[in-house]
């Protein structure tokens, strides 16, 4: 067995690691998520030759070229090569609107408000540096100075090129060894990565893959099987059977083998019999078809372009989809990124449009399934590119209006019907997540002191009055009057047990504890704080209050007890629209609400004179609004992000130029005793973590969903271990 093992080829060993690690992480579960280590270790051993041998590669290849050679590929072939790269990142650009809908929100995650690096086009495409770009990973960079290089090289003669040609040669046979070396112990790195993913991966998280997986295959055979070849018989002599059929045996081989080298002679052989067949075959066109397979052997082809679609599904798994105005920065980086290695690829992209670099080990995982396919489309883009230039040099590439209009509409029409097939498809049978508002709606205060909850609102004028009590007189009888603001998400609102729950209640039941005293809770109206404070009806107001400069000169605010930031929740289509100054200013009819910032958004109104706002009472009413009264609402993004839980179908929009505000609780002015001691147990509480912890309980939800061991066989059907 072992044996066997070690003569496979290596694509079956990578294979076969691939499903003996799913039944090693299957069978022990979380406790061979270590494993994850090596896997990162081989991938990052793997990706050691790249760079280097990129600078080789491309140096010596298209140094080595003469002087009407190059001019011939670069002016027809390449020309040729970048309308299909073109049409083939468009394709996988659109491949994401296959996605199905999946209303799912989460709680507010600090990632969300980081700044966003700029991204330093100079620098990712000019190398001014080329050390500074190799040291820094930018591909792109490397790629041009490569072809500069190569390109400086076709113009000289002598001893001295043919010096540096060789040494170009020499130095990617021997990163090429290296290479090959590594690729024996790549599949101990895919057993390692595959047995840590499906002992820690969650169900819903295998199950968002299929949809990579299923639009990845149908992707690469759109390609293959209609775009790449409708395209061929659309503009030569070549019927669309006639493509399909020369294609087949290199299709095939590919597939099982995973290797696109060892089609290129069958590809050369069956381009010129097909062109002879046609009786548009010269010699000099059998040299260009014998000279232009390799070289475009060494460009990215498109079926690795197809990878690109992985960062557009990493987004939709994210749930940060990749923004339209990202595509082309994306689509062109991509390209030049795989001029080397996808393992260096991949990792650079999902950088460059700021998604978790752990994604990464989802495309390691399914690699070897896709790789497959990919291949297939890699061997039909060779075919078309060398068939289209083949036709060009012969003077039968038909390139009239007819023609173009028949072709454009069949790809055209292909891809529309795919992409609406496979969303309906999906659409049936991936699901939302059954989540979201059942967790935060369970989520409860540890109470430890004996708590009362008051629901009617007392009335100024009818309601007894009461002194203000002081820390003594609370001290005295016996109990702590919390004033609180009801269905104020995630501050203080009732949970599915009628329970009044969140942070402020936490923090306030905290407060209550360490003075000893009962509690009770009080509702109020925030427009109506400052004379419910002087009236006694309660003590102290511990509820998401944004500090009010008009309201400070009739209550006393503590010290601030959190900072948070300014967002606008709309509905989930109509986030990206508040991403940006230059976007809310193109706007037009909306309406904002708002609940409370009445300085901020007299600003707002100055600034966006195009948009409506409007003053609600409070949040609930505007997303349990019944019509689309209101278009969006100012709120913060820690509230905002809680309010999706219950209503998933909205999303969070931070705002450009990042705005925090502090949040504080008050008391009655000249209420000199309780603000002291208010002011220096929230010292106290934030220095020992009691804080922290309550605010990652409410704000972050961490802990609000009891984690599970993930289910494995050695614990849950032979229960060796606990």
């Amino acid at each position: 067995m072992i044996k066997k093992l070690f003569t496979m080829t290596s694509s079956s060993q990578m294979l076969v690691a691939m499903f003996i690690g799913f039944g090693v992480g299957i069978f022990f579960g979380e406790s061979v998520g270590w494993l994850s280590t090596v896997g990162n270790a081989v991938i990052l051993l793997m990706q050691m030759t790249v760079l280097p041998y990129i600078l080789v590669s491309l140096i010596g290849g298209i140094g080595k070229l003469k002087k009407s050679t190059a001019t011939l590929i670069f002016s027809r072939a390449g020309l040729i090569m970048l309308l299909l790269w073109l049409l083939a990142l468009v394709t996988i650009a659109l491949m994401p609107l296959s996605f199905p809908f999946v209303e799912s929100a989460s709680f507010f995650s600090t990632s969300s408000i980081e700044p966003a690096t700029a991204i330093d086009y100079f620098k990712l495409y000019i190398p001014s540096n080329p050390f500074e770009s190799m040291a820094a990973g930018y591909v792109p960079a490397m790629v041009v100075f490569s072809i500069a290089m190569g390109l400086a090289l076709i113009g000289m003669e002598g001893e001295h090129k043919q010096q540096i040609l060789t040494f170009m040669h020499t130095s990617g046979e021997i990163f090429s060894r290296i290479t090959r070396g590594l690729v024996k112990v790549l599949p101990i790195g895919i057993f390692a990565m595959s047995a840590s993913a499906a002992g820690t991966m969650g169900v819903d998280e295998f199950a968002s893959m299929q949809v990579y997986l299923i639009s990845y295959f149908v992707l690469c055979l759109l390609l293959t099987f209609w775009i790449l070849p409708w395209i061929v018989s659309s503009l030569t002599p070549i019927t669309f059977h006639q493509a399909l059929s020369i294609a087949k045996a290199g299709i095939v081989t590919a597939f099982a083998t995973g290797n696109i080298f060892i089609v290129i002679p069958v590809i050369i052989e069956e381009c010129k019999q097909i062109m002879a067949e046609h009786n548009q075959l010269t010699e000099d066109g059998a040299t260009l078809i014998e000279i232009l397979v390799p070289i475009a052997f060494t460009f990215p082809n498109i079926g690795k372009l197809t990878v690109i679609l992985f960062v557009f599904f990493a987004g939709w798994f994210n749930g940060t989809p990749i923004d339209i105005t990202a595509i082309p920065s994306l689509s062109i980086s991509g390209l030049l990124s795989l001029f080397g290695s996808v393992y260096v690829a991949i990792p650079f992209m999902l950088d460059l449009v700021h998604l978790p670099s752990d994604l990464f080990q989802l495309f390691v995982m399914s690699g070897f399934i896709t790789g497959k396919f990919n291949s297939i489309a890699a061997v039909m883009n060779l075919f078309t590119l060398t068939l289209l230039t083949a036709a060009l040099f012969h003077g039968c590439l038909k390139l009239s209006p007819p023609r173009l209009i028949k072709m454009g509409l069949g790809i055209a029409a292909g891809t529309a019907i795919t992409i609406v097939l496979l969303r309906v498809g999906m659409g049936m049978f991936i699901h939302s997540p059954e989540i979201t508002s059942g967790v935060i709606a369970n989520m409860q205060v540890a109470d430890k002191v004996p708590t009362t909850v008051e629901r009617q609102f007392p009335q100024l004028g009818k309601t007894p009055t009461h002194p203000i009590a002081d820390l003594q007189t609370i001290r005295a009888r016996g109990t702590l009057r919390v004033g609180y603001i009801p269905s104020n998400v995630p501050f203080s609102y009732y949970n599915n047990a009628g329970q009044l729950v969140g942070f402020d209640s936490a923090m306030a039941s905290k407060l209550a504890e360490d003075l000893d005293l009962k509690i009770e809770f009080i509702p109020f109206q925030k427009d109506k704080l400052a004379e419910s404070l002087k009236a006694g009806f309660f003590d102290i107001a511990m509820s998401g209050l944004a500090m009010d400069i008009e309201q400070m000169d009739k209550l006393s605010y503590a010290e601030p007890v959190l900072e948070l930031n300014l967002a606008i929740a709309t509905r989930d289509h109509m986030v990206n629209r508040f991403k940006s100054t230059e976007r809310i200013l193109s706007l037009e009819e909306m309406t904002i609400a708002y609940v409370e910032h009445s300085d901020i958004i007299e600003e707002a109104k100055r600034k966006y004179t195009n948009l409506n706002f409007v003053k609600i009472p409070g949040y609930k009413n505007f997303f349990r609004q019944k019509s689309d009264k209101y278009d969006a609402v100012v709120i913060s993004a820690q509230a905002g992000s809680a309010w999706t839980l219950f209503f998933p179908g909205y999303g969070i929009a931070i705002l450009e130029n990042s705005v925090r505000y502090p949040v504080a609780y008050a008391v009655a002015q000249n209420n000199q005793s309780l603000l002291n001691y208010v002011n220096n147990w929230q010292k106290l509480r934030k220095v020992d973590g009691h804080q922290d912890a309550i605010y990652n309980y409410w704000m972050l939800g961490q802990g609000a969903i009891e984690e599970k061991p993930r289910w494995s066989v050695i614990r849950d059907v032979l229960h060796w271990v606990d």
